[in-house]
């Protein structure tokens, strides 16, 4: 009597879920949360909670494609990543040239750079949902909202 192994099987994966899941996030923050790849790495029913805000799949495509338009260099730094069951953590930084408008913002040449932290849930390889934290203060007053001595 044979048996297949499991490493014959082709979908058969020997890394972790945990491995799994955090290749899964780290290849997304390597495109810069790119608009055109989050269709094929979030699921339909995606939620991001954000500032008080829950945001659907179109919603962040729409939020992601106007930060790229006015960071069009937009580059994301994941300093840690950590990863437990269907959960990946990153605390990133995002830094990026504001050459046009964002949220009524007009450009202002300058090189910006915010950090933040997000929770991300894994369901069937896809994303299912986010939770983010962004330092919006520092965001706000590199892209001129607020001037820095208000504080």
């Amino acid at each position: 009597m044979t048996t297949d192994m499991p490493e014959k099987d082709a979908s058969f994966d020997p890394r972790s879920i945990e491995e799994r899941n955090k290749e899964l996030v780290l290849g997304i923050s390597d495109q810069g949360w790119h608009p055109k790849q989050l269709t094929d790495k979030c699921s339909p029913g995606y939620q991001m909670h954000f500032g008080g805000e829950d945001l659907d799949l179109e919603s962040l495509m729409d939020f992601m494609e106007s930060i790229h338009k006015a960071l069009p260099d937009l580059q994301f730094t994941i300093n840690d990543v950590i990863a437990e069951g269907d959960k990946v953590v990153t605390r990133w930084t995002a830094s990026g040239t504001h050459l046009a408008d964002f949220q009524g913002v007009p450009p202002t040449r300058k090189h910006v750079r915010f950090t933040g932290i997000t929770i991300t849930r894994i369901e069937d390889g896809m994303i299912a949902e986010d939770w983010e934290e962004v330092d919006q203060l520092n965001f706000a007053q590199q892209f001129g909202a607020f001037s820095s001595d208000m504080f």
